[in-house]
């Protein structure tokens, strides 16, 4: 079951697309398949086994891969793509949780900032700030600031280090929250239960929100429920999306105008999710 995936460069003009599994019973884990310059496949092999519900996760500026686990006691595991590094634990999840996605605020090279979504109504959206110095692997097993987001109201948001007020907050505004990404000091991140993109403006501390399942160009339907969330080095930011009868993927540009990527038009995939975008 393929889930959340990344790609990442390789030796002499390659790339390694790493993506995780998502299975019960510490049947999860990640997975990388290898590609050279000319795009054929040399090697396929498992980076992480023996955990559960592999959701989504993130990549770090270091060229690391994040893999969150979906259920109660989950955690955030640090992957190396190639493989030459033992996978560990990281600070990130703290005591557990229903984690699903990783992104970074990388402005600051000296002291990139995590944000991690918990897929559960009363989640709570969390960011560690790690002490300053040279991010590198070590940066997500060593010490560091947790903090929580807090709605204040439909404009403004604030951070506490106590997770009870996030708690409540997000069972309020953003119930569920599944992909999230950054770019140019805007943090995006969807609720798959309100059906609802959110953007934060991390310098001022104010949000904007917009509907998920508007209308789109063409005759694309974007009506379910948002998934993953990638924004790249384009203008564009797309969904995945999770449920109905024509799971697809879809984009928004900066002006709001909504597009159809693909979606699949068959039984078989009624009720089904895509997954596994990446660039």
């Amino acid at each position: 079951a393929p889930d959340g995936a990344s790609v990442f460069a390789w030796e002499d003009g390659g790339h390694v697309y790493v993506s995780n599994s998502d299975r019960q019973n510490k049947r999860g884990g990640v997975y990388a398949m290898y590609f050279d310059k000319q795009g054929d496949v040399v090697d396929y092999k498992m980076l992480l086994s023996d955990t559960t519900r592999n959701s989504s996760g993130g990549k770090t500026p270091f060229n690391t891969w994040l893999s969150c686990e979906e259920y109660a006691q989950g955690q955030c595991w640090q992957v190396d793509p190639e493989g030459r590094r033992n996978p560990e634990m990281t600070v990130l999840g703290g005591e557990g949780g229903n984690y699903e996605a990783v992104a970074c605020d990388d402005r600051n090279p000296l002291q990139p900032i995590f944000y991690v979504t918990e897929d559960n109504e009363f989640g709570a959206l969390r960011k560690f700030i790690p002490v300053k110095g040279p991010a590198g692997w070590d940066t997500l097993n060593g010490p560091g600031t947790t903090e929580y987001l807090v709605f204040l109201d439909d404009k403004t948001f604030t951070w506490r280090r106590r997770d009870n007020p996030a708690r409540t907050s997000q069972s309020i505004y953003y119930p569920n929250v599944e992909g999230i990404d950054f770019k140019d000091g805007v943090l995006y991140f969807v609720s798959k239960k309100k059906l609802m993109l959110y953007a934060l403006d991390l310098d001022n501390n104010t949000y904007t929100t917009s509907p998920t399942n508007g209308g789109l160009l063409g005759s694309g339907e974007f009506k379910n429920s948002p998934d993953q969330l990638i924004r790249n080095e384009g203008d564009f930011l797309y969904f995945t999306e999770d449920g109905g009868k024509t799971p697809g993927v879809y984009a928004v540009d900066a002006s709001g105008q909504r597009y159809a990527i693909f979606e699949a038009y068959a039984p078989m995939y009624f009720r089904d999710k895509t997954s596994g975008l990446a660039f």
